[in-house]
């Protein structure tokens, strides 16, 4: 019977929302970093392909940095890419940055960000270096934190968690709850029980000696997570992965619900390629759904009801406290109804995940292979 192995599930569903507070709570009471007594200078590169929604005004955040020295590195493939002339604004606004355009088609793998990442490096002028999706928006204490954090003896990447700054559809708005109601908590029960040992793309800052001694953009040239894979591989070469508790945010366009799937898709199954069984263990975290079968398998038994109860509640107060209490969800705070529909599209992306080796990236369609490697299709 299927009642069995449901109810172990959804009991373990509780323990990872118990855990999800436990672990947001530890996190965010942690002191923040010492600040080195002379802050280095950083090079900040973004690789672009194509205009983002709201570019310019994201751009904007980092040109306001209270920071004493840094330089923004902004790199395409192709000299007609349509965020060429975003930048070239920013340029002119503000003269007072020193703000480099890199334009270069040279590939070092089939991952077309870590190939323009790679042109970008030769005009980074400073060791620091901090990377960042171009679909971010940060505060103007962004680079003093971070930078702080990586100062810390031992640490070889330092990376941020994010929550959606914006989201203009349903579409949007569905993908941008399950960034600080779905992602997050599972980032921070990781963080909790076994360190980070992975980075996310809304932030890697690092050295250019660091990502040397772990291979440099060459090892991930070829990986379809490649942000994951950065973290993975200084890890590997002994370095400590910090989590800062600086929360950036991420702006998403008005989308459709096809695009936001294969975005989802992409992500899951890339995840799966580097993290099997993490991608498999991750079953556990989709209490809603889980918890609604026991009741249909059941026959709505009181101990089914009695549990879905429990559930939710305890669903519901950790995408509470993890989104909105400690990670300032605005959004999630206002769509909070919209909580199960999530959790509904989170399982589907999940198991959709589990199976398949085709994703789309920009338009293009690549074959994943094993580990997590991708080739065009």
């Amino acid at each position: 019977m299927l009642t069995v192995p449901l109810t172990i599930a959804c009991l373990g569903s509780i323990g990872f929302y118990l855990a999800g507070l436990v672990a947001a709570r530890r996190f965010f009471a942690r002191p923040p970093a010492d600040h080195p007594s002379r802050l280095p200078p950083v090079s900040i590169l973004i690789p672009l392909s194509g205009k983002d929604f709201e570019a310019y005004d994201n751009y904007v955040s980092f040109c306001r940095q209270d920071y004493p020295e840094y330089q923004l590195v902004f790199g395409v493939n192709h000299a007609d890419d349509s965020s060429i002339p975003v930048i070239h604004r920013l340029m002119a606004d503000f003269p007072e940055n020193e703000i480099t355009l890199v334009v270069d088609s040279g590939a070092i793998g089939n991952n077309p960000k870590v190939n323009n990442l790679q042109n970008m490096l030769g005009k980074a002028r400073h060791e620091v270096l901090v990377l960042v999706d171009s679909d971010i928006r940060v505060n103007r204490d962004y680079l003093t934190a971070v930078v702080s954090e990586l100062a810390a003896e031992g640490t070889g990447l330092v990376t941020c968690l994010y929550r959606a700054g914006k989201a203009s559809n349903l579409a949007a708005k569905i993908e941008a709850i399950g960034i600080t109601a779905e992602f997050a908590p599972g980032v921070l029960v990781a963080w909790l029980v076994e360190g980070i040992s992975f980075a996310l793309g809304a932030t890697i800052a690092t050295t250019k000696a660091n990502l040397q001694a772990m291979g440099g953009f060459q090892a991930v040239a070829d990986y379809l997570a490649d942000d994951f894979m950065l973290g993975q591989l200084m890890h590997r070469a002994g370095f400590e992965v910090r989590l800062s508790p600086q929360v950036v945010e991420i702006i998403l366009p008005p989308t459709t619900f096809r695009s936001m799937m294969k975005h989802q898709l992409r992500w899951a199954r890339g995840i799966r390629a580097c993290r099997p069984w993490g991608h498999r263990g991750a079953f556990i975290t989709h209490g809603t759904i889980l918890a609604l079968l026991l009741v249909l398998a059941s026959g709505g038994s009181a101990m089914s009801l009695a549990l879905f109860t429990a559930v939710l509640l305890s669903r519901s107060a950790m995408a509470y406290y993890v989104a909105i209490r400690k990670l300032n969800d605005r959004l999630l705070a206002r769509l909070f109804w919209l909580l199960p529909l999530r959790d509904l599209f989170g399982f589907i992306f999940w198991a959709l995940g589990q199976v398949g080796r085709r994703v789309e990236w920009r338009g293009k369609s690549y074959w994943l292979l094993q580990g997590g490697k991708m080739k065009p299709e």
